[in-house]
C-alpha cells in the first residue's frame, strides 16, 4: 500500500508539470462543457428558418384574412423564424442568389386558400347535418309517425343535393419545400401539420375530445444542462483513462521509467494501483470542477448523492483500468496514442453521452448499448436526477464486472521484470 501511494504522489507531481495533461484533463472537458452546455443545455427552444410565399391575396394585393390566420398560429409556436417572400420571388433563383449554410424551407400559401377553405368548410359542416338526419332515421325513425320520417328524409335529400351542386370537396392545399438531406424536415413538418390540424378543428367548430397534459418525471426543477452534464462527466473520465493513460504507460516504458521502478521492490500490482488511484482522484476533481461551472453558468440543480460518488469511482478504475491493459499490450507510444483514440473517441460519440441515443439510427443504438461508457453516463444520469438506486444495479454490475476483469488483465499484460 506504501508503493501504491508512492506512485500515487509521483504521478501527481508529474501530471502537475504537464500543460498538455492539465489541458486535456479540465480545460478541455470544460470548454466542451460550455459549448455543448450553451447549444444543448442553454434553455432556449430551437428556433427553425421558414420562408413563406402567400399567394392568396384579396382584390387590393393584400393576404386574405385566413392565409393571415395561418401564418399568424405558425408564430405563435415561437418554433420558426418566419420571413415572408413577395409572390414576384423566384425560390429556385431566390436560392441561387442567396446561398445559405443552412437548409431553406418554403410554406406556399396558393392563390384562392381561403376561398377553398370556406367551402371546404361549410360542405364539412352540411355533411355533419346530413350524417346527424340520417342518425335520427335510423335510431328514432321508427318512434316517428309517416309524415315527420317523411319531412326529415326530404329535408336531407334537398341539403344533400345543395351541397352537391352548389358546393366544391375541393382541399385548399398548402405546399411545404424542404431540401434533401434536411435533419431537421420531420420537425418542422411535425409542427406545421399540428398547426394544420389545429386550424381544421377550429374551421369546423370541432369540440376538443383528447387532451394531453405533459408533467415532467423529476419533479424538480431541473434544466436541459442537468440532464446532459452527467454524461459530459462520464465521457470525459473515458478518455482520462483510456487515452491519458495507454500513452502514459507506452510514454514511461518507452523513457525507462518503468525498467527503473522494475529494479526496485515495487511489486507491479502498486504500480498499476496507483496509476488507478491517481485517475480516481483526477476523475472526482474533474467532477468537482464541471458540477461548480454547471452550477455558477447554467444553475444546476442535480448533485451526486452517494451511488453517483460510488458509480464515479467504479467507472474510473474501469477505463483506467482499460488505459492500463492497452499500455501493457502496445509498445509504442505514437500506436498506444493511436489506439486510445481509436476506442475512445468513437465510443465517446456513438454511447449517447452527448445527446439520446434515441435520435441515432436502430443500428446505432444497438451499437450504443453494448459500450460500457454507455452505463456509465447512463446510470449517473439516473443516479443523479431520478435518485432511485434500483434503476443503477445494471450499470454498477457490468462496470464493476469490466473494471475487475481489465484490472486482472492488465496486471497480466504488464512486463515488469525479464522473468513475468
Amino acid at each position: 500500500m506504501k508503493g501504491t501511494f508512492a506512485i500515487f504522489k509521483a504521478l501527481t507531481k508529474v501530471w502537475l508539470r504537464s500543460k498538455t495533461g492539465i489541458f486535456f484533463s479540465f480545460l478541455f472537458p470544460l470548454m466542451l462543457l460550455l459549448t455543448f452546455g450553451t447549444v444543448f443545455g442553454g434553455g432556449q427552444a430551437a428556433k427553425y428558418q421558414l420562408y413563406i410565399q402567400n399567394f392568396d391575396l384579396d382584390d387590393n394585393g393584400e393576404p386574405t384574412e385566413l392565409s393571415k390566420t395561418l401564418i399568424k398560429a405558425l408564430n405563435s409556436t415561437e418554433s420558426f423564424d418566419i420571413k415572408n417572400l413577395d409572390v414576384e420571388v423566384n425560390i429556385t433563383e431566390y436560392m441561387r442568389a442567396h446561398p445559405s449554410f443552412t437548409s431553406y424551407r418554403f410554406l406556399i400559401i396558393p392563390k384562392g386558400f381561403q376561398q377553398k377553405a370556406m367551402n371546404k368548410t361549410v360542405s364539412a359542416r352540411v355533411g355533419v347535418i346530413i350524417d346527424t338526419l340520417l342518425k335520427i332515421e335510423e335510431i328514432y325513425g321508427k318512434y316517428m309517425d309517416g309524415e315527420s320520417r317523411q319531412r326529415v328524409k326530404e329535408g336531407r335529400e334537398a341539403l344533400s343535393a345543395w351541397r352537391n351542386k352548389t358546393l366544391t370537396a375541393e382541399e385548399a392545399e398548402i405546399l411545404l419545400l424542404t431540401e434533401e438531406g434536411d435533419t431537421s424536415a420531420p420537425t418542422i413538418k411535425g409542427i406545421v401539420y399540428s398547426v394544420i390540424n389545429a386550424l381544421n378543428n377550429a374551421l369546423v367548430g370541432a369540440e376538443e375530445i383528447v387532451s394531453v397534459t405533459s408533467k415532467p418525471i423529476v419533479e424538480k426543477l431541473l434544466t436541459a444542462a442537468d440532464y446532459y452534464l452527467p454524461g459530459y462527466i462520464a465521457a470525459f473520465i473515458m478518455t482520462n483513462g483510456i487515452i491519458g493513460v495507454t500513452s502514459n504507460v507506452a510514454e514511461y516504458r518507452r523513457n525507462g521509467v518503468v525498467k527503473r521502478l522494475a529494479a526496485t521492490p515495487l511489486p507491479k500490482s502498486s504500480w498499476i494501483l496507483g496509476n488507478i488511484l491517481q485517475q480516481t482522484a483526477l476523475a472526482f476533481l474533474l467532477t468537482l470542477i464541471m458540477l461548480a461551472v454547471g452550477w455558477f453558468v447554467f444553475g444546476i440543480r442535480s448533485l451526486p448523492d452517494v451511488y453517483a460518488l460510488l458509480l464515479i469511482f467504479i467507472g474510473a478504475v474501469t477505463f483506467c483500468s482499460i488505459g492500463m491493459f492497452l499500455g501493457g499490450v502496445i509498445r509504442d507510444v505514437e500506436a498506444a496514442y493511436g489506439a486510445g483514440n481509436a476506442i475512445a473517441f468513437p465510443m465517446m460519440f456513438l454511447s449517447g453521452s452527448f445527446w439520446p441515443i434515441e435520435i441515432m439510427p436502430n443500428y446505432l443504438q444497438t451499437v450504443a448499448k453494448l459500450l460500457p461508457l454507455y452505463y456509465f453516463h447512463d446510470g449517473l444520469r439516473k443516479a443523479m436526477m431520478l435518485r432511485i438506486p434500483q434503476h443503477t444495479i445494471t450499470s454498477f454490475i457490468i462496470l464493476g464486472a469490466l473494471a475487475a476483469l481489465f484490472t486482472v488483465l492488465a496486471v497480466k499484460v504488464t512486463r515488469w521484470k525479464e522473468l513475468d
